[in-house]
């Protein structure tokens, strides 16, 4: 498990499905998330797919939740891979509860993903893809220091009209030059306590040295 602030982030067990299910069958979470707000899954699919995560190596799913309340509030994943020899990182997120929207929680968890990937995976770049209708999504990521860097122009097709899907990334030495920062910013008065616990500062950058994955 991994805990950034007030948040946690613990493996998806099998006794979240249902949770899951209530998430992947509401129409505005996937309109966001999916960009497939028509795209329903059975509880039998979402056991199918499960079976998959627990297997694959390259793919953590997180189950995300408040510390202290053990209540869920949404999911993500990393994907890994090296991609011509560099190692890289896909990351992504939804909320699902979406009393939660627009109170900043987005940002802490993203930057939470930032950390898990540069700081303790030692990732060299890492991306993430958003529709072009989440202004939301969009926000957090140029917040966090991602630099938008391609389109696929048209592939997605939502209330009667078709959208292009946004792709970002931001690589490694771009992250660590705003990473205290950020990290002050969304952590607030745990901001010590976290840099306590994440790792010696670099005596020349002022950022924890990667640690080996």
């Amino acid at each position: 498990m991994f805990e950034f602030g007030a948040l946690r982030f613990r493996p998806v067990e099998r006794e979240d499905l249902k949770l899951l299910h209530d998430w992947e069958n509401d129409y505005e979470l996937m309109m966001y998330s999916r960009s497939r707000p028509m795209n329903s899954k059975s509880m039998a699919q979402l056991e199918q797919e499960y079976a998959e995560w627990v297997k694959d190596e390259k793919e953590t799913r997180f189950i995300i939740e408040f510390a202290d309340l053990k209540e869920a509030v949404g999911i993500a994943r990393i994907e890994l891979g090296d991609w011509c020899y560099v190692r890289a990182a896909n990351v992504g997120t939804f909320i699902g509860k979406k009393n939660l929207w627009g109170k900043g929680l987005g940002l802490q968890i993203t930057t939470a993903l930032l950390e898990m990937c540069f700081i303790l995976l030692n990732v060299e770049r890492c991306g993430a893809g958003s529709v072009e209708y989440n202004y939301r999504a969009h926000k957090v990521l140029l917040e966090c220091g991602f630099k938008k860097s391609g389109v696929e122009r048209q592939s997605h097709f939502v209330s009667g009209k078709k959208w292009d899907d946004f792709y970002f990334d931001i690589l490694r030495e771009e992250y660590l030059e705003i990473r205290l920062g950020l990290l002050k910013k969304v952590l607030g008065g745990k901001f010590e306590e976290y840099i306590k616990k994440s790792g010696p500062l670099s005596d020349t950058e002022g950022v924890p040295a990667a640690k080996p994955y």
